[in-house]
This record gives C-alpha cells, sequence and structure tokens, in this order.
C-alpha cells in the first residue's frame, strides 16, 4: 500500500492496541484519542493478518454504533481521518469500505469494514449471520451487552481455515466512563472474565493526561465552562458515575439499588393471580414487554409493584412475543390480569391484514387485551418518575444474566437518558432514541396504568376495564398531589 499513515499512541492506547486479549476496553475523557486508536486497529490489524496460499491477507471487520447518525457523523468521520479513501472504495448503500491493495511485491491486502448502527434493525438483523475476523464497538456505553454476545459468536470466522484462518480475532471497544450499573463495568472492572482486559486512560486534567499535543492549548478547561460538576466528573475528569449524566431514572434506580429492591430473588408467592404486561411496539417489530404484578396491600396512592420480568427482540413476528408469554405463564404459573398495548397497535400490519390489538385479542383473548391511556412523553417520564418511588421491587429476571436472549431490563431504565445539545450545551428534555428506547416506552405505558390496574386486582370493577383515549398527568395522578 503506497499510502503512508503515520500514527503515535499515546502511552494507555499503545498498551491497548499491544494487547490480543479476546475482548479489549479503553475508558478515557473526551479528547483522549481513544476513536482515534481504535480505528487505526483495525487497519493495523488487517495488515499483520497472515497471508493466505494465494498471498492475498484477508480480513473482515464489523464497526459499531448505537445510532446511524453518530455512526455516520462521528465514527466514519474518524476512521477516514486514518484509514484514506484512497486505500479503498465504499459502498454507500451497504455502509461498507474495501481496501483491495498490494502490501509488498508478493502479498496483498483484502479488508472489509462494515458499518453498522443499532437503531436499524436490519443491521443488528445482519450480524445475526456475519463471518468476521474482528469487531470494534464504538461509545459502548450506549450498547447493548446482547450486541457484545452477539460479536462474541461470530468474530474469528474469516477467513475460513481453507483459507488459513484468523491469525488475530477478538473485539475491542471505546467509551467514556460507563456508570457504575452498567453492564461494562459489571464486566471489567468487577468480573473481568478470562480472556477480557481493561485499560483506563488519565482524566484530561490530570498531570498525565493524553494526546493533549493534538488538542488545542486550553481544551480541557474551556470544555469545563458552562457544564456541571458531574458532566466534568465524568466527560473531563474519566470518573465512574453511579448513574449515567442525563439519565431520567438513575438516581431513583441507585436509590432502589441501596435499599436492596433490585435483582431480588423471586419470592415463594410470585405465581399466581394479577399479573399484567405493558408493551412497546417499535420498528420493524422491534418489541419490549414488561410483566408486572401489584402485592397484596396495594392501594391506588401507594401500590406494591414486583416488576418480575422483561423481554426485548427484533424482527419477530407477533406470534413469537406471544408464545413468550405462554411460556413463562407456564413456567412461572402467571395469571394474567390484561395485556397493555400502546395506541399504534391499532394500525394494521404489513404481514396481516388484521391490527396488532386484534392479533392479540385473537390469540390471547378479547377481554385480555388493551389500549393503554396516552399521555405526553413528559407526563409519561413523570409517571416512571413517580412508581419508582413507590414500593416497587425489580426481580432477578429483569437481568439479562437470568437469560440470554432477553436485553437488561434494569440497565435500559438506567440508560434512558436526555439528549445532550451540543450548541447550547446542555441536556434537553427529549430522550436520546437508541437501544434502551423501547423498553423504557414498555415501562413508561405501565407507570401510567398501574394507578388504575389495582381496582382491577382488587376486583372493584365487574365490567371491562377501559380508560379515557386522552389524559393528562393531572387527571391520572390528581390524588397524590
Amino acid at each position: 500500500m503506497s499510502a503512508a499513515l503515520c500514527y503515535r499512541a499515546p502511552t494507555t492506547l499503545a498498551r491497548f492496541m499491544r494487547s490480543n486479549a479476546f475482548v479489549r476496553a479503553v475508558v478515557g475523557p473526551v479528547g483522549s484519542g481513544k476513536s482515534s486508536a481504535c480505528c487505526v486497529e483495525v487497519l493495523r490489524r488487517a495488515i499483520a493478518q497472515e497471508p493466505g496460499e494465494d498471498k492475498v491477507r484477508r480480513t473482515r471487520f464489523a464497526v459499531i454504533r448505537n445510532t446511524y447518525r453518530e455512526l455516520k457523523d462521528t465514527t466514519r468521520k474518524t476512521f477516514e481521518q486514518w484509514v484514506p479513501a484512497k486505500l479503498g472504495s465504499w459502498k454507500e448503500q451497504d455502509f461498507t469500505f474495501t481496501i483491495d491493495k498490494p502490501l509488498t511485491d508478493v502479498t496483498r491486502v483484502h479488508c472489509e469494514v462494515l458499518f453498522r448502527a443499532l437503531d436499524r434493525p436490519q443491521d443488528v438483523q445482519k450480524l445475526l449471520s456475519l463471518e468476521l475476523t474482528g469487531a470494534y464497538i464504538n461509545e459502548a456505553r450506549q450498547v447493548p451487552k446482547a450486541i457484545l454476545d452477539v460479536l462474541s459468536s461470530r468474530v474469528g470466522r474469516y477467513p475460513s481455515k481453507a483459507q488459513g484462518g484468523a491469525t488475530w480475532f477478538g473485539i475491542w471497544m471505546d467509551t467514556n466512563p460507563w456508570f457504575t450499573g452498567h453492564w461494562g463495568y459489571k464486566l471489567f472492572s468487577k468480573d473481568r472474565p478470562e480472556g477480557f482486559e481493561l485499560f483506563e486512560q488519565p482524566g484530561g486534567r490530570a498531570a498525565s493526561a493524553e494526546n493533549l499535543e493534538n488538542l488545542p492549548v486550553g481544551y480541557y478547561d474551556r470544555l469545563c465552562a458552562g457544564k456541571d460538576s458531574a458532566w466534568v466528573d465524568e466527560y473531563v475528569d474519566s470518573n465512574y458515575p453511579t448513574n449515567d449524566v442525563g439519565s431520567f431514572y438513575g438516581v431513583l434506580l441507585a436509590a432502589l439499588e441501596v435499599r436492596g429492591a433490585l435483582g431480588v430473588e423471586a419470592p415463594r408467592d410470585v405465581g399466581g393471580d394479577g399479573v399484567f404486561t405493558f408493551w412497546d411496539l417499535g420498528r420493524a417489530d422491534d418489541t419490549a414487554i414488561w410483566w408486572l404484578r401489584l402485592r397484596e396491600g396495594s392501594t391506588s396512592e401507594r401500590p406494591r409493584v414486583d416488576v418480575l420480568s422483561h423481554y426485548a427482540g427484533h424482527g419477530e413476528n407477533l406470534s413469537h412475543y406471544f408464545g413468550v408469554l405462554e411460556e413463562r405463564a407456564r413456567q412461572s404459573g402467571w395469571k394474567y390480569v390484561r395485556h397493555v398495548f400502546p395506541h399504534d397497535a391499532r394500525a394494521k400490519t404489513l404481514a396481516s391484514e388484521l391490527s396488532v390489538i386484534e392479533q392479540a385479542a385473537r390469540r390471547l383473548g378479547a377481554g385480555m387485551v388493551e389500549i393503554g391511556p396516552e399521555l405526553s412523553l413528559k407526563d409519561g417520564i413523570a409517571a416512571v418518575r413517580w412508581l419508582l418511588q413507590q414500593e416497587v421491587r425489580f426481580f432477578a429476571a429483569c437481568s439479562a444474566l437470568a437469560s440470554p436472549k432477553d436485553c437488561d431490563g434494569v440497565d435500559a431504565l438506567r440508560s434512558y437518558r436526555r439528549l445532550w445539545d451540543e450548541e447550547r450545551k446542555c441536556f434537553r428534555e427529549e430522550p436520546v432514541h437508541d437501544w434502551a428506547s423501547h423498553t423504557a416506552d414498555a415501562f413508561r405505558y405501565a407507570a401510567l396504568f398501574i394507578k388504575r390496574a389495582e381496582y382491577l386486582t382488587r376486583g372493584l370493577r365487574l365490567q371491562p376495564f377501559a380508560v379515557p383515549t386522552q389524559l393528562t398527568y393531572g387527571e391520572v395522578f390528581e390524588e397524590l398531589e
């Protein structure tokens, strides 16, 4: 390859790049050069691959980011800074960059780099069938652990054994500090399985701060101006926060954790009556479901809520999710009171002449399905905050650790956060749309419904339960104010 690449890695990133660990993560402040090192790593590993019998060094890497916009506007721009376009060619429709160049007079490099965003279900689905050498996860704290689990089974499968096999294979990732309840912190800072390595860069204002020679003079001092102390502590000083900055529910979930209400082992009386499910339906069949019930002694003013389980998936038809409901009822002895769907369940699906709610009524029973109340996003978030301050406990089955097929429901609630306004240097009230959105939306519907659900479980209503199609927060919770 004729193009010269001049890259000098800072101390921590040099150790990170020399590591051959199967999974490695580098954590550091904004501007510390993490993404640059990770992009250079793609090219470095491609060149280091041993050639096959035909003298071709074959590799294939996936580059993962949580949203298409960030993948396009941030990750790709960093990649192009270090891997010039003249080294290969882009297939824009596939969002793939291919290098096919002579390395020496004898060998040739053929490297495919597949860019994939988690907010495009078709991209996530493709991960399940990729044959990869390795994968890079950019800003890993915004990515669900389920993606790491999928990638773990896909790397090392290209080139094939017949083509010589992969000289090295694995997964590397970068991130700003994740909060102490995040799967990444638990995995790398607490459990640290064999084959996993963590590299921590010093803060941007530390004497040993890295990458300063590539930043404008006074970069971190200016970055601190106008920011609150929590933001500076995380993004500049690179300390692990107890909650994700901008999280809607992080502080309340931390309080629940302190009093032992997260990851509760299922009591003997978990089976029985009074179980509700709450759904969110997303694009391309992205769906999240929560199972909740009210414990004895609940009142509309002071509900005692068991959050029994959680499930999230994409690319599955409705019958798959109905099957999940039925299987969990069989396993746990649950008896359902109602299945509550969002308003878009009234829309017809492309695969059927029936709407989601009509299909649910046929499978689950006409008297068992419900369209939940509709409130503004702001009021719905307020309702979740109210619910998390009640006598609520989350069972261990809400965690991905209980079932590798499930996304971690509690981590999704923790990660549901405000959008950062880079121009105004503050958080907006609107949430980030990412992997956590569907799970958080389904829980929001549960919070809106739970105050009225108490009447159902106590048998105080003999007619099918119905709520107005339009409500305000005050109308639902007026008795509490």
